[in-house]
């Protein structure tokens, strides 16, 4: 009889298993410490999800395995790739959370609704008059119509296009609070994301050779191309200088890291007084405004520009980032019981405007972690 592990590879493979083999693997599930992952194999037959994972080395059997999955043919590469990292898995008594788009769900499944998302755009502009606007994605309307500058709102996008030059430079403030998100597309053609909980100070016209706006929060930066005019985005003791790219910044007031992370183009960051970096795309810099340390580092960007295109994709990341990230999205406070529970890794990908009770539900999935949620606070504790 083969052993369990290369019963594992087929299973997961999706090979049609022996009726022995499949009471072989059905008794080894039946033991203690496997028990809790039988309501997710079939979910890891598919390749997709979120995994949690512990900081110890996989044994020696499980190395073999992922041998074995690597040494297939190529056709089904990526497919043995899943399934090796779900054998190593099991191999370390860990847990596997699944979920889909929302067309994957069982139709039967009754999902109760904590707080969901359906696209909130709105926001406040504050004019350099100390005039406050508020703004909403379904009411197209002109914000300001004169000589020297027409400013529109439509299609939850605030867009500014100037006549004429005006002399005395005038700054605007764009306000997007806790569980929304805005556009606006500057006076020379610059589209800027905002997140929720971010603001954007921004000149109605740039004047000068440089192009300056002040970001706190989160915002992902399409810079129109000047040759004269560079693009200077300050945010929180870090500035990125642009002549023409597509950039991520994040500069949250309650969190002491600053990270900028290029897309596409050419970019320098200056970090305090002191260091530079000079950024090619695939790099991100990381700004310590605590220590005033910062380092640089090669990433793949959509782990950190995924947002803005309306889902939210991270790998290995701990349960306090992943639950930081989501808690400004859907205005919620989070409290920790087990503080142990904050180092959990999570990998995956899930839709921005999913309802958040669906999401929590399947981190309750893997048996280590749950949540108790009163109003707005998160309460997160070990299972």
């Amino acid at each position: 009889m083969r052993e369990i592990e290369d019963i594992l590879v087929d299973y997961f493979a999706g090979e049609e298993l022996s009726p022995e083999e499949s009471r072989v693997l059905a008794e080894w599930l039946e033991q203690e410490t496997n028990m809790r992952l039988t309501s997710t194999l079939q979910g890891m037959r598919k390749g997709i999800g979120i995994r949690k994972r512990l900081h110890r080395e996989p044994e020696r059997g499980m190395r073999s395995i992922w041998h074995k999955v690597n040494a297939r043919s190529g056709r089904r590469r990526l497919f043995y790739q899943y399934s090796a990292a779900a054998c190593l898995l099991l191999s370390l008594g860990m847990a596997w959370l699944y979920w889909g788009t929302s067309d994957m769900r069982p139709e039967a499944e009754q999902v109760v609704t904590t707080k969901s998302i359906d696209g909130k755009s709105f926001a406040r502009l504050k004019l350099a008059n100390g005039e406050v606007i508020s703004l909403h994605a379904n009411r197209d309307e002109v914000i300001v119509a004169d000589s020297f500058m027409k400013v529109e709102n439509t299609n939850n996008t605030l867009v500014y296009n100037k006549h004429t030059i005006k002399k005395e430079v005038e700054f605007n403030t764009l306000t997007v609070p806790l569980g929304a998100e805005y556009n606006v597309i500057l006076a020379d053609g610059t589209k800027v994301y905002l997140n929720a909980g971010s603001e954007l100070r921004f000149p109605v016209v740039f004047s000068g050779n440089t192009r300056e706006v002040y970001l706190e929060g989160e915002g992902y930066f399409e810079v129109a191309k000047d040759s004269v005019k560079r693009f200077e985005v300050h945010a929180s003791g870090m500035t990125a200088v642009v002549l023409g790219t597509s950039f991520n910044v994040k500069a949250y007031a309650d969190q002491e890291h600053v990270a900028t992370t290029l897309e596409e183009g050419h970019l320098k960051i200056v970090c305090g007084d002191r260091e530079e970096y000079d950024l090619l795309p695939g790099n991100q810099v990381c700004y310590d405004r605590g220590t005033g340390e910062s380092a640089m580092k090669k990433v793949d960007t959509k782990y950190y520009t995924s947002w803005k295109d309306g889902y939210y994709s991270f790998n290995e990341m701990p349960l306090e980032e992943v639950l930081e990230m989501l808690s400004k999205w859907y205005d919620l406070k989070v409290f920790y019981v087990d503080e142990e529970v904050k180092e959990y890794e999570f990998s995956g990908r899930l839709k921005r405007y999913d309802d958040f009770g669906y999401l929590l539900s399947k981190f309750e999935e893997t048996g280590v972690v749950e949540f108790i949620i009163k109003d707005n606070v998160i309460t997160v504790r070990k299972k």
